[in-house]
C-alpha cells in the first residue's frame, strides 16, 4: 500500500515541472506571431520587457529609461499648435 501511494506522489511531482515547462514554452512560442500581429497587450503583459521599439510612427520621440504610455494622436487644432510646413 505504502508503495502505490508513493508512486502517485513521485507522478504527481512530476506533472508541476511538466506544465510549468509547457506552459512556458507555448507562451514563448506564441511571442513572436504576436509581435508580428502588432498585440498592443504586449506593452502590459507581465513578464515582458520592452527594451526597444522600432516600429514606431513618423515623428516620434523616444526617450530612454522612461514609462511606455499609448496614447491617441491628437490633431494640431486640439493641443494648440500649428501644424508644421
Amino acid at each position: 500500500m505504502l508503495r502505490v501511494v508513493l508512486w502517485f506522489i513521485a507522478v504527481g511531482l512530476s506533472i508541476v515541472p511538466l506544465w510549468i515547462l509547457r506552459s512556458a514554452g507555448k507562451k514563448a512560442s506564441s511571442l513572436d506571431f504576436r509581435i508580428m500581429q502588432n498585440d498592443s497587450t504586449l506593452l502590459e503583459e507581465d513578464g515582458i520587457v520592452i527594451n526597444q521599439m522600432t516600429g514606431l510612427p513618423t515623428g516620434t520621440i523616444v526617450t530612454e529609461n522612461a514609462n511606455v504610455m499609448v496614447m491617441p494622436a491628437q490633431h494640431p487644432q486640439e493641443n494648440g499648435t500649428t501644424p508644421e510646413k
